[in-house]
């Protein structure tokens, strides 16, 4: 039987889910760069953008930390799980 979660679990489920997010935002990105269709490229970085977003209204909420940018040439201005 599953066991209810204490208030204060609640915040590494959120930072798993902003974590989850960003990876996927990523993974569709690399895949908008590997494709050498257009149309499928701009469909994935819009995807991508999205889960960058949701993430970002996760973290805004106050329910996870809020998601840093990576620094370096291989990440521009890409986020980054806290």
């Amino acid at each position: 039987m599953p066991v209810p979660r204490a208030e204060g679990e609640r915040g590494g489920v959120d930072r798993r889910r902003v974590a989850l997010l960003l990876e996927t935002a990523e993974v569709l990105a690399e895949r908008a760069r590997r494709t050498d269709d257009a149309a499928q490229a701009q469909v994935l970085l819009r995807r991508a953008a999205q889960r960058r977003a949701q993430a970002q209204r996760l973290a805004a909420a106050g329910r996870a930390p809020e998601p840093r940018r990576l620094t370096g040439a291989a990440w521009p201005g890409r986020l980054a799980p806290s």
